[in-house]
């Protein structure tokens, strides 16, 4: 339910609302909050929302400063994204809840997290309960490798491989790459985890991963291929590492880089081109005008 208190519009801007804009009109006209108040409708097109069943990540840290400022934690927009991994602003990974064993992850709600924590509580008005974190804690940033890199560079590379549709996403999908990925994620993780899987995310349709763990695991493995293809520092050096010595993986990067080199070529060909005609259709409007001179 939405607080009828908040006047801020960061509130509207940063919360996850998964309805239609027909709902979100009539809740506004409901609630008689202001259009800043109530959160943009995620965009249902393009595949980069996740399911909602896969929607557990979130930032302690976020959620500390929530309560500091007198808000109840709350779930901000761009952690429903397929590709939102990361805090940018505290520098961390996400964290993720456990998904939901019997009812489904989606139908479970967020009070159980909140009660792990006498902060998160308080803010939420929730009874303090921290015999719950074991049953839902899923996934914590500190047990995986930190980049060595900027959480900023990180994030935009994370970003531009979904905004170009990069190849070497597919081609780090396919299943023959399962064997890839798995070393690069034991290679990143410095603590053990519980083992979750997308059979745990009830209802979860997607044919790219929706655990928290296994998205990190793809885009890094892209992220390292495409950088060394580059020539640029590694931004993980244990992924460096795996994909230099494991066969698979050396197979993987070189299949990636032949893909990347007949697209260059191709966009060489294509702006060749393109050129050519701008030349030529240049000359001809020079003709044009000598001949209506004369």
């Amino acid at each position: 339910m939405l607080d009828p208190n908040r006047i801020s519009p960061a509130w509207g801007e940063n919360e996850d609302l998964d309805a239609s804009n027909d709902i979100r009109r009539l809740l506004v006209s409901l609630t008689g909050l202001d259009e800043s108040a109530v959160p943009p409708v995620l965009p249902m097109t393009g595949g980069q929302v996740l399911d909602v069943s896969a929607r557990l990540t979130y930032c302690p840290k976020c959620w500390y400063e929530d309560a500091e400022n007198g808000r109840a934690p709350y779930i901000r927009y761009q952690w429903s994204f397929w590709s939102s991994v990361l805090c940018t602003k505290h520098e961390t990974w996400l964290n993720a809840r456990r998904p939901g064993n019997q009812l489904g992850s989606e139908l479970n709600g967020w009070a159980p997290v909140w009660q792990t924590e006498p902060t998160w509580a308080s803010a939420a008005c929730l009874r303090h309960d921290p015999a719950l974190g074991p049953f839902v804690a899923g996934f914590e940033a500190e047990t995986i490798l930190r980049p060595t890199c900027t959480w900023e560079c990180l994030d935009a590379e994370f970003q531009a491989l979904l905004r170009e549709k990069a190849l070497i996403l597919k081609l780090v999908s396919k299943p023959e790459s399962c064997r890839v990925r798995a070393h690069v994620w034991e290679a990143m993780e410095v603590a053990l985890t519980p083992r979750v899987t997308d059979r745990d995310l009830r209802g979860y349709r997607s044919a790219e991963p929706g655990w928290i763990a296994d998205r990190i695991s793809y885009l890094s493995v892209a992220i390292e291929i495409r950088r060394m293809i580059m020539g640029s520092e590694p931004a993980f050096e244990r992924v460096r590492t795996v994909l230099e010595n494991d066969e698979s993986a050396k197979q993987l990067v070189w299949e990636c880089w032949g893909h990347m080199r007949r697209s260059h070529n191709q966009a060489q060909r294509y702006w060749r081109g393109a050129n050519i005609l701008e030349t030529r259709q240049q000359g001809d409007n020079k003709s044009d005008g000598l001949s209506s001179t004369i």
